[in-house]
């Protein structure tokens, strides 16, 4: 039998030294002044960690999803899923395959593609160190819970595409934003969310309206029960409907995330309000990946009442990643930005053991 662990720490190892070495051989300036790594940086990790994602059989809800594609009828449509509304291009894409194969295997690539390259191709284009944006995706466990919660995850790559129109200095550019969320919605009806998300971050940075959304937060989470019922009457309505009739939220059943999880979120967070000064250099993108985490943290701090709001961080975390990268070019002096750099690999190395749930029970039946 395949051992998919050592396939995995091979594939992750490989990526990282082919990161590192892609970043030697910059040819020009990226986006931000810092160099661009050789496009093989990041045609490699795109391939590499699509194909062992695109092959899985077995983790989290994968196989829900071969379950359900095995239930359609191979022979026709069944138009009624069709209908416009958030979610329906999964239902399309789904019936499509099923129409010419019996294998389940080129939608789960097709999802992988979405989930994985997008992203990749962000912290390409505006992580620095790049290398190590790319080994904060794997062990921060974007990458690895990207193979559960799989339209969200799509959902996710669709709205990264219009990640440089959140940077734009051009109000007008929302509308191109908008554009992307409305795809996006296609694949899953809460990416509407991000249309005021959009408002939100763009502001500068620790601005009053930060400190006022983590005391709500926190605030509500503390009493979400007496903000249950109307939250329930709100999502009867979306993907999430389910979770209004089936005692989701009111049985007792489910639990909220862990709290390690958001206090590791925290520690950038605190590092980055500290440097502030330092972080300005970076003008609207600075201000944009710091707001952008701290509502991933908003996220986070709901889910500790329930694991299901952390769903909606998936469409966040990637600037998590920028900003740590950036942190560690940033906030330190020459002299200790490698020991920060080092320590932070330490760090999420040992964290990512604490999540390794979120892959060890991967199976494939390509390999």
């Amino acid at each position: 039998m395949t051992d998919y662990m050592t396939v995995f720490a091979s594939i992750v190892v490989f990526c990282y030294f082919t990161a590192a070495v892609a970043k030697l051989y910059a040819r020009r300036p990226g986006d931000l002044g810092q160099p661009k790594p050789n496009i093989l940086g990041f045609i490699i990790p795109a391939v590499l960690f699509t194909t062992f994602s695109g092959l899985r059989h077995g983790l989290g809800d994968t196989e829900f999803y071969i379950h359900s594609y095995n239930l359609l009828d191979p022979t026709r449509i069944d138009s009624s899923s069709w209908k416009l509304g958030g979610g329906v291009m999964y239902n399309i894409m789904q019936q499509f395959f099923r129409l010419r194969t019996d294998d389940p295997t080129p939608l789960i690539f097709l999802t992988a593609i979405l989930s994985c390259v997008p992203i990749i191709y962000v912290i390409y284009k505006y992580a620095h160190p790049y290398e190590l944006g790319i080994y904060l995706f794997v062990t921060t466990s974007y990458y690895t819970f990207s193979m559960n919660g799989i339209r969200q995850y799509m959902t996710a790559g669709v709205l990264i595409l219009g990640t440089k129109y959140l940077f734009s200095e051009n109000n007008k550019d929302f509308f191109k934003y908008l554009f992307f969320v409305l795809c996006a919605w296609l694949f899953h009806t809460s990416a509407l969310i991000m249309i005021p998300v959009y408002f939100i971050v763009r502001r500068r940075a620790w601005s009053w309206l930060t400190i006022f959304l983590l005391v709500v937060t926190a605030v509500v989470t503390m009493m979400f029960d007496v903000f249950l019922p109307t939250f329930l009457n709100i999502i009867e309505n979306t993907d999430y409907s389910e979770y209004a009739y089936n005692e989701w939220f009111t049985s007792g059943r489910e639990a909220g995330s862990n709290a390690i999880r958001v206090a590791v979120l925290f520690i950038p967070m605190v590092l980055a309000f500290l440097q502030r000064h330092r972080m300005e250099v970076l003008g609207r993108f600075g201000d944009v990946i710091i707001n952008m985490s701290i509502v991933n943290i908003l996220f986070y701090i709901l889910s500790l009442y329930n694991w299901i709001f952390a769903r909606f961080a998936i469409y966040t975390s990637v600037f998590p990643i920028l900003l740590i990268t950036w942190l560690i070019t940033l906030a330190f002096k020459r002299r200790d930005s490698s020991i920060a750099y080092w320590t932070t690999v330490c760090l999420y190395a040992i964290y990512f053991y604490n999540v390794k749930y979120s892959i060890i029970y991967y199976t494939s039946v390509k390999f």
